[in-house]
């Protein structure tokens, strides 16, 4: 055996079980993807509860509350929608029993100037609140990096948001977000969405794995199968 010949078995040896192996995960995320989507399609059929304090509630159950929007306002960096870079935009709203919950008013598009926030008005009286559970898990690979405006955060995290901001001390904070409903006036562009990549695409991408998997090992038997000159 030749040194072309066993350098193209070391990687086949190599590299085969690991497109195999990428392509397995690929459909397995299009099969949670399906669950998830199924489900959402369920949550989304059933009545609205009220929010509670100490409630455990489902990623996207429909929830609905009472209250008034408070003045503190904080912007999430790093949106993204159709192209354009801004913020989403999580409102502070106190419930009719006291408690405060952040709303997901939605998407604005940032000013030139990152640091020069876009205005957003403060809905004035009590409000009849209509949404759905938003529950953000945290990335651990994002850092909490400290802005030149204190209302600029990289995500949604209610103990560091409750350490910057004492007025959140006073009253119990719902570690989720409401998800304002689409059709309610004060909300901006829709940017959340049940799932970031469908089922389909993680389909599209398993068949490439699994032809590039098909492609190796063809040239494989092709470099053996060839002659030496």
């Amino acid at each position: 055996m030749n040194s072309f010949k066993s350098k193209i078995l070391i990687f086949a040896i190599i590299f085969v079980p690991i497109t195999i192996s990428l392509g397995l995960w690929q459909i397995q995320r299009a099969d949670e993807k399906r669950e998830i989507i199924a489900n959402y399609d369920e949550l989304l059929t059933s009545s609205p509860v009220n929010i509670e304090i100490k409630t455990n509630y489902q990623n996207w159950q429909p929830v609905e509350t009472i209250g008034t929007y408070k003045d503190l306002v904080v912007f999430e960096d790093n949106a993204i929608l159709n192209g354009k870079a801004g913020f989403k935009i999580y409102h502070l709203f106190q419930n009719g029993d006291g408690s405060m919950i952040f709303v997901h008013r939605g998407f604005i598009e940032r000013n030139l100037i990152k640091n020069n926030l876009p205005n957003v008005d403060i809905p004035k009286g009590k409000k009849m609140l209509g949404g759905s559970v938003l529950i953000k898990n945290n990335n651990t690979f994002v850092k909490d990096v400290e802005e030149s405006d204190f209302r600029i955060i990289q995500e949604f995290n209610t103990d560091s948001l409750i350490k910057k901001f004492p007025l959140l001390k006073d009253n119990y904070l719902h570690p989720f977000l409401l998800n304002l409903d689409t059709r309610n006036e004060n909300k901006f562009l829709s940017i959340e969405k049940p799932v970031n990549m469908t089922a389909s695409k993680h389909i599209g991408y398993a068949i490439q794995w699994f032809g590039l998997c098909a492609a190796l090992i063809i040239l494989t038997i092709y470099a053996y199968r060839r002659k030496d000159g």
